[in-house]
């Protein structure tokens, strides 16, 4: 991965995290993941993974996130050049998270 590629992403990561803080969510990226492993963003339960990129490559990403979280649900942030974020996750973790905010959990 070249210079700018690193420098790209580890932007489009203080970005998530701004709009995450912004939301009221505490989180923190993951400094160490270059060296420890680990994905992008700890929030709460969910491991995020962060990509920036102009083409998506959706389930190598969601594998990668899945390999990070660990005991965490896996979550992918994306966003493709000239286009909004977006949110991957397996659907399962999405029906225990709407299980959770209508107290069907």
């Amino acid at each position: 991965m070249s210079k700018s590629q690193r420098t790209k992403g580890a932007a489009y990561e203080r970005e998530v995290v701004h709009i995450l803080r912004n939301a009221g969510f505490d989180c923190a990226r993951n400094l160490a993941q270059t060296r420890e492993g680990g994905g992008d963003i700890h929030l709460d339960q969910f491991m995020v993974e962060c990509k920036r990129r102009a083409k998506i490559a959706v389930y190598d990403w969601l594998d990668q996130a899945t390999l990070a979280a660990k005991e965490r649900k896996p979550i992918v942030v994306a966003r493709a050049d000239q286009r909004e974020n977006i949110v991957i996750l397996r659907f399962t973790d999405f029906l225990d998270i709407v299980k959770e905010k209508h107290g069907q959990g």
